[in-house]
């Protein structure tokens, strides 16, 4: 089994924790922030001036531009 050396693993280190390396459950993100706050008994309260929203454009059937 491959062992890396001892300067290789201080490298390792430094980097940015990934999923696979952290604890089970850890969970990452992506830098977006939260939409609520959590209550003291582990529920959760939206705050829907929090939550993004996406403005469609009104043209949108017109556009040539297909998937």
């Amino acid at each position: 089994m491959f062992k890396p050396s001892a300067s290789l693993q201080r490298a390792i280190r430094r980097l940015a924790l990934t999923t696979k390396q952290g604890p089970k459950g850890y969970y990452k993100g992506n830098r977006t922030g939260t939409v609520g706050r959590h209550t003291k008994r582990g529920g959760f309260i939206v705050d829907y001036g929090r939550v993004r929203t996406y403005v469609v454009p009104k043209d949108l059937r017109e556009c040539q531009v297909r998937l």
